[in-house]
């Protein structure tokens, strides 16, 4: 029986790294995206962090195919 009254799951973590994957906890002694050394290396880059954003919006875009 869940103690929450409601029947609600936690939320699933998402993997910033990996749009649309769960975190799937890959580093030791991480619980989540919040405390995870590659999510926070990767984050605090700021040309990695321009280099994922401008991978994402490509990746986003409509081909022409």
């Amino acid at each position: 029986m869940s103690s929450d009254p409601a029947g609600r799951r936690p939320p699933d973590p998402r993997c910033p790294l990996r749009p649309g994957e769960p975190c799937t906890l890959c580093q030791l002694n991480v619980t989540g995206p919040q405390d995870c050394g590659l999510v926070y290396l990767m984050m605090s880059d700021e040309e990695l962090r321009d280099l994922r954003r401008t991978h994402l919006a490509t990746s986003r875009a409509p081909r022409g195919d």
